[in-house]
């Protein structure tokens, strides 16, 4: 008559894993957006320079005006555009931090912006490119860093 009825707690423990795979979603959308945000960053910013090195490399001669026959003198006698390519120059920059030889990116205003970790391992350089990674080797263009990281990648 007074029997006790077992109850059953079926459906709580199917909401709790419910709501965990809900956050756990939520966690792997937002480390997701993080990372494709740094993506874009990096390729806006390796866009940015091929198009400098593009420009740089188009060759484009001067015309005979009289702007390019006649330019300003900057005082010690540089000219503006030797001022302005000095100043707004970007490089890659392939050094040793933190024991990971790492590639940098330094732009027009000298920030330097770490891209990536190289796959190279430090301890097995001779001691001359040792020394060379200590230093850093600084590179114009990316295919001589391609180059670079092909030659001691592989």
């Amino acid at each position: 008559m007074f029997s006790q009825k077992k109850r059953n707690h079926t459906w709580l423990y199917a909401a709790i894993a419910l709501a965990a795979a809900i956050i756990a979603v939520f966690f792997l959308i937002g480390a997701l957006s993080s990372r494709n945000a740094e993506e874009a960053e990096r390729t806006n910013l390796e866009s940015r320079v091929e198009q400098e090195e593009d420009q740089a490399g188009d060759g484009k001669v001067p015309d005979d005006s009289a702007e390019a026959s006649a330019p300003d003198l900057q005082p010690g006698g540089t000219t503006e555009k030797d001022e302005e390519s000095r100043f707004y120059q970007s490089y890659y920059l392939v050094k040793l931090d933190n024991n990971v030889i790492k590639i940098f990116f330094s732009d027009e205003t000298g920030k330097l912006t770490e891209l990536e970790e190289t796959g190279i391992i430090y301890e097995t350089l001779s001691a001359d490119d040792q020394k060379r990674f200590a230093d850093g080797i600084r590179l114009e263009k990316r295919d001589d860093l391609n180059k670079l990281m092909m030659d001691y990648e592989s």
